[in-house]
């Protein structure tokens, strides 16, 4: 089982579109350490998930949860795997060198140009100026860092922009997440549709110019393409073995539901509730509008949403999956190296880590 621990809802920024409750709860070793034994149940690897508010506010309690796991490791073999996501206002070189003793992954919030329309300190002015030292301190230390951005209705015209943003920094793993919960208007959308189009030309040129890099509205939808029901089947157990931990301990399907009661699937010390788990994982595996779909297997639907979906969310991917298709298909015709190897082969991840170690 793998776990998502909300180890603090406080946080230094103030971002305009964050769903999570900022309030004083802080977890307990003793809830981490809890969880960390539920995570081992029925397997061999764990992964673990440090997430906020901002984690690195708990940065002890993180130190102190892979100690304890390392230790777990020593004695049993059981293998704990660590990510975390941070805003990166308090990425400090130590803490790097922590996370590349212990493996620890990290991905990184950034909006690029529009980090301080929505990711602003309580004060209410922009972040963007103190975090310019931050990114080039990360890749220095972990190359393969994950750049994390949220397009917004109020930024989608700048989303290309961002884009090309954390790429030019460095970045070479980036995501784009929507933020379904506003309000989107039919313009805002056709907004947006230009800006995927601009996004469909970055990824033409950049795997035309043999660049290796992975942008997630793309390849996610290509490898829906070709994965199928596979990649339906893959999501859903991606949704059940992937818990979240609320602060008190309390596990929940997801983090959108964390202090939902009707949402709560257990806790880490009785265990979770796996009548429930499945109940709730049943509503969100077969939605009502999803039946009948012809993207049904390819949509990057969240169970976060459970039991609805948001129209936004079916707007969105009607509206990105044929750019993605046809992106696809100019480079498959074009016998593209690259596009071939990255999508048809499957060791092609091992294969390029490797090959980028040797030029190193």
């Amino acid at each position: 089982m793998h776990l998502t621990l909300h180890l603090t809802n406080r946080c230094n920024l103030a971002c305009s579109y964050c769903f999570e409750t900022r309030g004083p709860e802080r977890m307990t070793k003793e809830v981490t350490y809890a969880a960390a034994k539920l995570g081992m149940q029925g397997t061999q690897r764990s992964g673990l998930l440090f997430y906020g508010g901002e984690p690195l506010l708990e940065r002890a309690l993180i130190e102190s949860t892979v100690a304890h796991t390392q230790r777990i490791k020593a004695k049993t073999g059981h293998t704990f795997y660590y990510k975390m996501t941070t805003n990166g206002l308090l990425l400090e070189e130590s803490f790097l060198q922590f996370a590349q003793g212990v493996n620890l992954t990290i991905g990184f919030s950034h909006d690029g140009p529009a980090q301080d329309d929505c990711r602003k300190l309580p004060d209410g002015t922009g972040s963007a100026a103190q975090l310019q030292n931050k990114i080039p301190l990360l890749l220095r230390y972990q190359p393969y860092a994950v750049g994390m951005c949220v397009v917004d209705p109020s930024t989608a015209h700048k989303a290309c922009a961002i884009v090309q943003d954390l790429y030019s920094r460095g970045f070479r793993y980036i995501t784009v997440g929507i933020n379904y919960s506003p309000r989107w208007t039919e313009e805002r959308l056709a907004v947006l549709q230009t800006e995927y189009e601009k996004m469909a030309a970055l990824y033409l040129k950049w795997t035309q110019a043999e660049q290796k890099f992975y942008l997630s509205p793309f390849d996610m939808k290509i490898c829906s393409h070709l994965k199928g029901e596979a990649y339906h089947a893959d999501r859903r157990r991606m949704a059940l073995n992937q818990v979240s931990v609320a602060p008190d301990g309390k596990l929940y399907p997801a983090s959108r539901q964390l202090d939902d009661p009707q949402y709560c699937i257990g806790d880490v010390f009785a265990g979770v509730d796996t009548k429930r788990q499945q109940e709730l994982y049943d509503q969100g595996d077969a939605p009502e509008p999803c039946q009948g779909c012809a993207l049904r297997t390819r949509c990057n639907y969240c169970y976060d949403n459970l039991p609805e979906i948001s129209p936004i969310q079916c707007a969105h991917e009607r509206m990105l999956t044929p750019i993605a298709d046809r992106v696809a298909e100019q480079l498959y015709r074009q016998n593209s190296a690259l596009f071939i190897h990255k999508h048809y082969n499957e060791l092609y991840a091992i294969m390029s880590l490797l090959e980028d170690r040797s030029t190193v």
